[in-house]
């Protein structure tokens, strides 16, 4: 009963925020169209009517690092970092595909997720990847690996590593009371439908960035970044709960960028948009409660 009720709760959701975005396109002069008949092949409603929203599973998969090739690892230094994909009956994977032009994504943060990176392993050969991270400090570390093995789809695996070296003074989590910040010259706002503050576990979400110019306050042309307008990578405080969502091109312009996201509980989330203005990767991070 309970699980039924959550299911027409997100359906009510869904069909009110396409209401929205159709009226919205309507206000703007273009043509409403029936999008059961001519659904979307991409943008937000695409997303709505595929649902692609869940926490992304391993599928079986793992991503396993080479501890004999492996050194130990340490801060303020470059680590080389070889992983092999095996598929559930431990055999390596020979084949991936492309996921936002990469076949893979590495997302790495510390314990108290006060550090983030986002790199992508070269592929060598039977399932290899060599990856170069620069970890700030010791303690612990999550790695994120994303990939597309054979034909299972979106695969994540999450695995913790040990660095050693002088350990950074815990950070504890706080949610933001501004939502607006100062990053490498450009000021970026997020805002979200329904409003920061009544976002809540298991409803559907939609999170807009806006960047402008610091300086002059005017807004900016991104580029695009890893096929997309942007990517927006979450996690709980505990860093069980991870999400990576992409833009939504259909509802994205030169200074705007929006992201949908389900997030999968009530809790303190981290959440870090990332953005290509001049040749450069732009990461701008929030903290928000969710109830």
């Amino acid at each position: 009963m309970m699980m039924m009720w959550k299911r027409r709760k997100r359906l009510s959701t869904a069909l009110t925020m396409i209401l929205i975005v159709l009226v919205l396109s309507s206000c703007a002069g273009e043509p409403m169209r029936n999008v059961q008949i001519n659904p979307p092949s991409k943008g937000l409603i695409h997303y709505l009517q595929q649902d692609q929203m869940a926490n992304v599973s391993d599928n079986g998969y793992r991503a396993v690092i080479d501890t004999t090739s492996t050194k130990e690892l340490q801060s303020n230094e470059e680590a080389s970092i070889q992983l092999q994909v095996l598929d559930p009956s431990g055999k390596p994977v020979q084949h991936f595909k492309e996921d936002m032009t990469k076949l893979m994504h590495l997302i790495v943060v510390s314990s108290d997720l006060s550090t983030f990176e986002h790199i992508h392993p070269d592929y060598v050969a039977n399932g290899w990847f060599h990856a170069k991270v620069n970890f700030p400090h010791g303690g612990q570390f999550l790695l994120v690996s994303e990939f597309m093995p054979d034909n299972a789809g979106l695969t994540v695996y999450k695995q913790w590593v040990t660095v050693d070296g002088k350990k950074a003074a815990a950070k504890k989590l706080v949610p933001d009371k501004q939502f607006t910040q100062t990053v490498d010259g450009l000021q970026i706002t997020l805002s979200a439908m329904p409003d920061i503050a009544e976002v809540r576990g298991g409803d559907m979400a939609m999170l807009n960035f806006t960047l402008k110019d610091a300086a002059t306050g005017k807004f900016i042309q991104l580029e695009p970044y890893l096929g997309t307008a942007g990517h927006c990578v979450i996690l709980d405080e505990k860093a069980k709960q991870y999400l990576h969502v992409h833009a939504a091109s259909d509802m994205s312009s030169g200074s705007n960028v929006m992201f949908h996201a389900e997030f999968p509980k009530a809790g303190i989330y981290k959440l870090w948009g990332q953005f290509q203005y001049k040749g450069k990767v732009i990461v701008a991070p929030f903290v928000i409660e969710v109830k």
